[in-house]
């Protein structure tokens, strides 16, 4: 018996509702936890995002997609999510020519690897060595 070949019919795993739970310790059951709002962790030197904001293009956005990662990860290296890029409004073309806008600035530091995103780690210099 021959197998019919079946369509692909998948959906995008962010098109598929999910739910945030938490266990109520009084009952036992499981719960609908609230959404957390999202936030910057600092400090963020203003120095760095003014540098950054001065930018053509949607380099800034970058930016605070860049800090935003940054503060929810300890390693020193980084690689831009497509979740961040898609809050902040970064198309994929933004998101390559604002790569290369802030490493020129040296406000970051690429290392780009062949068939990978590139990891990406902030300059923690104080933005006055920079200019």
């Amino acid at each position: 018996m021959k197998k019919k070949a079946m369509k692909n019919t998948s959906t995008p795993d962010r098109l598929i509702p999910t739910r945030r739970l938490k266990l109520n310790k009084v009952t036992g059951s499981w719960e609908d936890a609230p959404n957390k709002p999202l936030f910057l962790k600092g400090p963020i030197s203003m120095e760095w995002l003014s540098l950054a904001a001065k930018l053509p293009g949607k380099a800034f956005h970058l930016a605070v997609a860049i800090q935003w990662l940054a503060g929810m990860s300890s390693p020193t290296k980084l690689k831009v999510t497509a979740k961040a890029l898609e809050l902040l409004g970064v198309s994929k073309d933004a998101y390559r020519d604002g790569l290369r806008r802030l490493e020129e600035a040296k406000l970051i530091s690429v290392e780009r690897r062949t068939g990978q995103f590139p990891w990406v780690s902030i300059n923690p210099k104080d933005a006055k060595n920079i200019l």
